[in-house]
């Protein structure tokens, strides 16, 4: 797939992005009544699917178009994609009325709950959502969405450390963890961190034994800029979202990266007659590794509901989201992919295993959560002076 999902990824949603379109922020989210916290009730049981066209907003190449294609013939409908650079482009021209769109492909879970309260997103009826059924048990009840009312889940990935394995022992990495990157010295300008604030300084904050990862306390927000800003001395480290290119090619040596990236290496950007062997990704333990997930849903405005609802469904099919991961590298959240079937199907090498979270892990994953306005402003101000060189 293309670096723009990955572009996305290391400039996420901020929590107040709706107060700029003009949409109110969450206070609460959940409950048990039918009539949800945006004030639209599920659609009906039992309704026939529109002519379409089904309309959809994504990030470019986040969806294999022969699945697009397969659901056009099932359904007899043409599928139009609006495609956009980042979560928050998508949340204005949502909001403005720019975008008009049945489905929204890959909302970030930082901005779920801003759309659910800002009325932008409608509840599900999981009748028409039947393959929920083949969802990790996980997201049944994830913290951006209780119960799952107004989401399904589509890809997951975890942050860690990629490196080449030609270059490094596997070993090592395993005794050294997060060490790893400051240790790295030997390997001047072959060094990367992600050109994220919140996953560089959380890595910064799990290698001191700080997993309140959402913290706002300035305090440790600032050891986590000293942290990062010696690898500049140290490594001469670089600051981008290409190592699931770089570390194949060679160019990067150690890198903090997304378990994703490895598997899209091994699948595409490795030198001819490299073998994938030179790969290896490592992660912290249960409990101390960040997963991350994108999530799909219904646009309250939609004109397509039905037809989005089965959309979603249709994404959810074992067999559709195997043919859709094959193409876009990123994991599906279905239960059946799991770590034995995607290595014995070959998508990934077995020494590559640890790309594919484990039911635990995910479990007892830690989450990048929303800090709000002030929160955010703290974040961003030290990541613009470690930019700007420390």
């Amino acid at each position: 797939m293309s670096a723009s999902r990955r572009d996305f990824l290391a400039r996420s949603t901020q929590l107040g992005v709706l107060l700029g379109a003009g949409v109110p922020l969450l206070q609460a989210c959940g409950g048990d009544d039918k009539k949800t916290s945006s004030g639209k009730d599920p659609i009906a049981d039992g309704l026939s699917p529109e002519k379409g066209p089904l309309r959809i907003i994504n990030y470019a190449d986040y969806v294999n178009l022969e699945v697009i294609a397969d659901f056009e013939a099932e359904y007899g409908v043409k599928v139009e994609i609006s495609t956009i650079d980042t979560d928050t482009e998508a949340t204005t021209k949502l909001a403005s009325g720019a975008i008009k769109a049945d489905v929204h492909h890959s909302m970030a879970g930082t901005s779920i709950g801003n759309l659910i309260a800002g009325g932008l997103i409608q509840p599900l009826n999981r009748s028409y959502i039947p393959n929920f059924a083949n969802v990790i048990s996980t997201f049944n009840d994830p913290w951006y969405d209780p119960g799952a009312r107004y989401s399904v889940p589509y890809t997951f990935f975890g942050t860690g450390i990629g490196f080449r394995t030609d270059r490094i022992d596997r070993a090592l990495v395993d005794e050294q963890g997060w060490d790893t990157i400051w240790n790295a010295t030997d390997f001047k300008g072959e060094v990367s961190v992600l050109d994220d604030e919140r996953e560089a300084f959380t890595m910064a904050m799990l290698r001191r034994g700080v997993t309140d990862i959402n913290t706002t306390d300035q305090a440790i927000i600032d050891q986590a800029l000293a942290d990062v800003s010696e690898l500049i001395d140290l490594v001469n480290v670089k600051v981008n979202i290409e190592a699931y290119k770089d570390i194949p090619e060679g160019t990067t040596t150690v890198a903090q990266t997304w378990s994703a990236d490895l598997i899209a290496g091994a699948a595409g950007y490795l030198p001819e007659g490299v073998s994938d062997e030179v790969l290896g990704f490592w992660h912290p333990p249960a409990g101390e590794y960040v997963v991350t997930n994108d999530s799909m849903g219904v646009l309250a405005a939609a004109e397509s509901p039905v037809l989005a609802h089965l959309y979603l469904n249709y994404l959810l099919d074992n067999e559709v989201a195997e043919k859709n991961f094959s193409w876009v590298g990123y994991l599906p959240a279905i239960a059946k992919l799991d770590a034995d079937y995607v290595i014995a199907a070959g998508y990934v090498p077995e020494h590559l295993r640890n790309c594919v979270p484990t039911a635990d892990e995910i479990s007892k994953a830690l989450f990048l959560k929303p800090l709000g306005a002030e929160g955010d402003a703290k974040y961003e101000d030290a990541w613009a002076r470690f930019t700007a060189g420390g």
